[in-house]
């Protein structure tokens, strides 16, 4: 699977997705209020994936989704276009994902195979 640099977008704009960092802190309030950019940038990767859309510099979107099949994205935030291809990117990564066995599982079936 490759992860293409820039996506272009209907409108003729191509932008770059990536995961937020701290300095997006700022233009992640603007777009989804204080308190879901702080959950937006405190988040654990495998369980969740966040994407941050850029036109160039400039912050222009951002999503959010649970890692597991059949989930869709809980946050959309941009203009119609950019909210697109979040939402298709986002729901792609959930479809693929595949969760580890928990430890605890693990140790359930280590017993269960002792005779």
């Amino acid at each position: 699977m490759t992860m293409l640099m820039h996506h272009p977008l209907p409108s003729g704009a191509r932008v770059r997705l990536r995961l937020p960092v701290r300095a997006d802190t700022d233009a992640l309030r603007a777009l989804v209020g204080a308190e879901q950019a702080e959950r937006l940038l405190r988040f654990d990767p495998r369980r969740r994936a966040v994407l941050c859309a850029l036109d160039f510099e400039a912050l222009v979107g951002v999503g959010a989704v649970e890692l597991r099949p059949g989930a869709t994205p809980d946050v959309l935030a941009g203009d119609d276009e950019v909210i697109a291809l979040l939402e298709r990117e986002l729901t792609g990564r959930a479809e693929r994902a595949r969760h580890p066995v928990s430890p605890r599982r693990r140790i359930l079936r280590r017993f269960a195979r002792r005779p």
